[in-house]
């Protein structure tokens, strides 16, 4: 008896095993990928237009993991998403026929979802502050004075956090070196 429990449970992890290999191998679940299928038969995906080399995502992606911090890396993430949520909501608006308006709400609640569990946080909020900064009127003489006044505080802040980080970044280099000496070994 003891013997075919032990095998059962044997049998499950074996199969929870391979079902998360698989799982992260495809991360698109098998009703996007249908639904993203479907929605570029019905846009006309024209190998000649779309690999133009000129991607839309795709070089942001690529040097994603090498140049960034994953904060960095999850903030970037999140704009991507947001950036994909409204394209597919303006073709969602813009779009007469049922079963695609019906395919693009799919891909929009799997977008949602993947934003709300795997980037939750500040994104948006960091957002509207890039906003407002990227928003000042450099030509402004009030906003000139004004920023210069705040200069010798913004640049402390700078400096502290850059010194904060570079001790990050030590402690995380001392780490991967210790961790390399002690496997080589």
């Amino acid at each position: 008896m003891e013997y075919r429990v032990t095998m059962l449970f044997l049998g499950m992890c074996l199969l929870a095993s391979q079902w998360m290999t698989c799982e992260s191998r495809n991360s698109v679940p098998e009703n996007l990928d249908q639904s993203i299928s479907e929605l570029n038969k019905f846009y006309g995906e024209k190998a000649g237009e779309l690999h133009n080399g000129q991607p839309v995502f795709l070089l942001v992606l690529k040097d994603l993991k090498v140049k960034f911090e994953e904060t960095e890396q999850k903030l970037l993430m999140s704009i991507i998403i947001e950036t994909y949520s409204r394209i597919f909501t303006r073709m969602h608006n813009e779009s007469k026929d049922e079963d695609v308006r019906e395919r693009l709400d799919h891909v929009l609640d799997h977008l949602n979802k993947i934003q709300e569990n795997y980037f939750p946080g500040k994104s948006a909020e960091l957002k509207t502050y890039a906003e407002v900064l990227w928003a000042i009127k450099e030509n402004d003489p009030m906003v000139q004075r004004k920023a210069l006044y705040e200069l010798k505080k913004v640049y402390r802040e700078a400096t502290q956090l850059r010194h904060g980080n570079n001790k990050d970044r030590r402690r995380r280099q001392t780490k991967n070196l210790k961790r390399q000496k002690s496997d080589r070994s």
